[in-house]
């Protein structure tokens, strides 16, 4: 260690009371960016894995002329062989844990007096077990069975709405794939809490041989729809999900694969607009970090006038002053942006340990993607510490250089005189 960093150190514990009352509002100010950064990525990561366990899955592979159709719920443009294709899934992209099938068609639901109109899903009950998690939020009786028969589940809150309960049958119309109406009786086996599945693509559930006796028994998969292994991070996630589509597309050319994280495009513009939204805040607060490390430089400056008089008589140049003083305020921001550090960290663990029950905080106002019986986690993003870390030092050699320049500025003789 040179000669001016041992002054300037020196200097820093001399005036401690001021350097401690600077460094917490730095302390502050970095620990609750990133606390609130972390924060902001478990609210994101909360609405992603929603939006990959109720409707885009991690992986969505559909025929090009759906895609392009896919408003109108097409029933004409389905996958030629589904069980290949998703055996060739699987192979190509090995971070594939389970693929399903689906198809999607559009249903009025009603108990013969009042009705509504839902989106319906014909599924494997196995299968969209390992990739939804619509079968695990079923409230009230049973996920559907392989061999049931006019069996459908439906949300508790279109059971609410039709007056219906668990074993009342439903009444279904919906379009053929032959191009007429039919309608049939279904038993509701099952009442899902759409409380925690609000972002659900469909409302109504359906075994494929169910909805092949009621649609036709040409009834074709629309969608395959694939889980990935969990990633502990969200970006992790997101990157994993594209590279896994390219690859599918790769082995299926003839197929669209589409990503969750094409899906969430514009949730992850919104994402990042409220990024730099926690980034202004963090540098709202170090400003008025900012001005307490001028503050206490400047009365440094006032109180050692004499003493560098003193180093400049002993030869110490004006650049030499400078360098000092802005070290001093080096090392404030260094030891407030290392605290801030310290106790963002130790917010980030409390969230990611315990996390916070999204049902107490907003009780049940309709967050859209969030599921109000979630618990909300923080998230470890490395880079909010670099960013907090790094900007606080920043913002303390800039603040620093005010004070420094007026230090150097005076002239030797003068210093020596004041009283």
């Amino acid at each position: 260690m040179d000669t001016l960093w041992k002054i300037a150190l020196r200097n820093v514990q001399r005036h401690k009371k001021r350097t401690i009352i600077t460094g917490i509002v730095m302390m502050v100010g970095i620990g609750l960016y990133i606390g609130y950064d972390s924060i902001l990525a478990g609210m994101d990561r909360i609405s992603i894995d929603t939006m990959i366990q109720y409707s885009a899955s991690s992986l969505k592979v559909r025929t090009p002329e759906y895609v392009a159709d896919a408003m109108g719920i097409p029933l004409d443009h389905g996958i030629p062989d589904p069980e290949a294709a998703m055996a060739a899934m699987r192979r190509a992209a090995p971070e594939l844990v389970a693929t399903a099938p689906r198809t999607l068609f559009l249903v009025q639901a009603s108990n013969y007096s009042d009705s509504e109109p839902a989106m319906a899903a014909a599924v494997d009950p196995v299968r969209d077990a390992e990739v939804f998690a619509v079968a695990g939020n079923v409230h009230d009786g049973a996920w559907l069975s392989a061999e049931g028969d006019h069996e459908t589940v439906i949300p508790m809150s279109m059971a609410r709405d039709l007056g219906l309960k668990l074993g009342d049958y439903i009444l279904l119309s919906a379009r053929t794939v032959y191009d007429n109406d039919n309608a049939d009786e279904f038993r509701i086996v099952g009442l899902i809490d759409d409380t925690a599945s609000l972002a659900a693509t469909a409302s109504i559930y359906l075994s494929y041989p169910t909805a092949r006796a009621f649609l036709g028994e040409s009834l074709p998969v629309t969608e395959i729809d694939a889980a990935a292994r969990r990633n502990p991070s969200l970006d992790g996630e997101l990157a994993s999900s594209i590279r896994s589509a390219a690859l599918v597309k790769a082995a299926l050319p003839a197929l669209e694969a589409q990503s969750v994280g094409e899906f969430a495009k514009d949730y992850l513009a919104l994402r990042s607009s409220k990024s730099k939204g926690s980034i202004l805040l963090v540098a709202m607060i170090l400003l008025i970090a900012a001005v307490g490390i001028v503050n206490t430089i400047l009365m440094s400056v006032y109180a050692r006038v004499r003493e560098i008089g003193v180093l400049r008589a002993y030869g110490m140049t004006p650049k030499d002053v400078k360098k000092l003083f802005v070290r001093e305020g080096l090392i404030t921001g260094a030891v407030g942006s290392f605290a801030g550090l310290l106790l963002g960290g130790g917010i980030v663990w409390f969230f990611m340990d315990t996390g916070l029950s999204v049902s107490k905080i907003f009780g049940n106002v309709d967050l859209g993607a969030i599921p109000v019986n979630a618990v909300m986690r923080g998230e470890l993003r490395p880079q909010a510490f670099v960013i907090g870390f790094v900007f606080g030092l920043f913002v303390s050699w800039f603040a620093a250089r005010i004070p420094a320049k007026r230090a150097a500025r005076m002239e030797p003789t003068d210093a020596l005189r004041f009283v």
